[in-house]
């Protein structure tokens, strides 16, 4: 399916984050040709926005347009895996929105499929493109930090449970697999690229105090061991008073910090003396539309994938693995099948 034509895309799940994907996709030259909603409702809004855009109530029906070559899945978490197999068996190409799935079976099984139809298949990890992330890359690659053996990140703040309709979904636990499925499925994607080194061991623990309406945690913590030792930690939470966007990691030359006010702080010491330094971010929020542009490359002129579907099942293993710990209370592992660095 790789040519020089344009490339023709839809959208399974119309909501807040299909109308993201339609807009950005677009930027790159691939065209938002059709979509599929369960909800009638939703199938008439998007017509109304995007006018000659084909409407399909049954995926099957969607599959069976030969003219399609991109289903992005933008449903619910749980919905991701069979949704996901059924668009790769089509033959289709596949994005799904993050994370992958809830389990790493199902990712692990996507990943073969999809190797099986020889498919694209990757996921939406577009927080890759922001700005502080890029520069840590480029610090981590020219030496700076050198061994890195220590990561923290922390996402607090206090967050009541959304009742918009679209969104409700995010805080139950069986259609979103937890709460660190969501902002958590970006830190981890973050941290196996600046520790891209194999999981040695993982313990969770979870907090239930508030919010009794719902059934996702309240709070997520993830203590993470490598197999070069190095060790990471976790908090994803919503019912911390105190508002926090930080991360810290350590190396043997250098640390970096980061508050998201717009620049890395890199502490080094040079004779003795301990020296700051504010580096600003390579590029911003608006970046993210270069998860497409690399989408195009890759279908319409070869280019290398830059989300590769095993970096996705990775992370997944180690949500899935967390999540686990915190509910047995015992330190977990990640199989080695689903650790392909």
């Amino acid at each position: 399916m790789t040519s020089t034509r344009e490339l023709k895309a839809a959208i399974v799940g119309y909501g807040g984050m299909a109308k993201n994907h339609a807009k950005l996709m677009q930027r790159h030259g691939i065209r938002f040709a059709a979509v599929c909603d369960l909800n009638p409702d939703r199938l008439t809004e998007a017509a109304a926005d995007y006018p000659g855009l084909r409407t399909f109530p049954s995926l099957d029906d969607l599959l069976a347009q030969h003219d399609i070559d991109l289903v992005i899945v933008a449903t619910p978490h749980n919905a991701h895996g069979p949704l996901a197999m059924k668009i790769i068996e089509a033959g289709k190409h596949c994005i799904v929105e993050k994370p992958m799935c809830v389990r790493a079976e199902e990712a692990q099984a996507l990943v073969c499929k999809a190797r099986e139809r020889n498919v694209m298949l990757s996921t939406y990890h577009n927080r890759r493109w922001d700005g502080w992330y890029i520069k840590l890359q480029e610090l981590i690659a020219q030496g700076v930090l050198g061994d890195i053996f220590y990561v923290n990140m922390v996402r607090s703040g206090y967050h009541e449970p959304s009742d918009n309709p679209r969104m409700v979904w995010r805080s139950d636990k069986h259609s979103s697999g937890g709460m660190l499925y969501d902002w958590g499925a970006h830190y981890i994607d973050w941290l196996l690229g600046i520790v891209p080194e194999k999981v040695q061991s993982i313990r969770g623990y979870s907090q239930k105090r508030l919010f009794h309406h719902i059934s996702n945690e309240d709070q997520v913590d993830g203590n993470i061991e490598f197999s070069n030792g190095a060790v990471a930690q976790l908090q994803i939470s919503n019912i911390s008073h105190v508002n926090r966007n930080h991360f810290q990691i350590l190396g043997t030359k250098a640390a970096v910090s980061d508050e998201g006010d717009g620049a890395l702080v890199l502490t080094t010491r040079e004779n003795g003396d301990t020296v700051e330094a504010r580096i600003p971010y390579e590029k911003g929020i608006g970046s993210h539309h270069l998860f497409y542009a690399n989408i195009a490359d890759h279908l319409l002129r070869g280019a290398e994938l830059i989300v590769k579907p095993q970096q996705a099942m990775r992370t997944v293993a180690v949500l899935e693995a967390i999540t686990l710990s915190a509910v047995t209370g015992r330190e977990s592992a990640i199989a080695d099948e689903f650790q392909l660095i």
